[in-house]
């Protein structure tokens, strides 16, 4: 559904006290979309895998023929013969991004 679409990460808080909050936008590659699991697979590309915080809420924007956002926590990170992969869990819906 949404395979080899770009898509950008960023974190919006951090969920704990005394995280770290990193405000860089990651561009990432979906390998893919698992609907029952709600889960994207991401690929991070030049990326190391210890920049993406299992400790933060992240926005994630996919971009297909119309911007699409959700929000959720990344809930694995390893590597594999694709290259750095990130698993992100989706907690709040798609939605479409406004054209004002």
């Amino acid at each position: 559904m949404y395979e080899k679409c770009p898509a950008s990460l960023r974190m919006k808080r951090v969920i704990l006290q005394n995280g770290y909050f990193d405000e860089t936008t990651y561009n990432c590659e979906i390998i893919t979309y698992n609907p029952k699991e709600e889960c994207i697979y991401l690929l991070t590309g030049k990326y190391e895998l210890p920049l993406f915080s299992l400790d933060g809420v992240y926005a994630c924007i996919l971009e297909t023929e119309e911007e699409l956002k959700c929000e959720g926590v990344i809930r694995e990170r390893y590597f594999n013969r694709l290259g750095n992969v990130v698993v992100f869990y989706v907690r709040n819906g798609f939605y479409k991004n406004p054209v004002n």
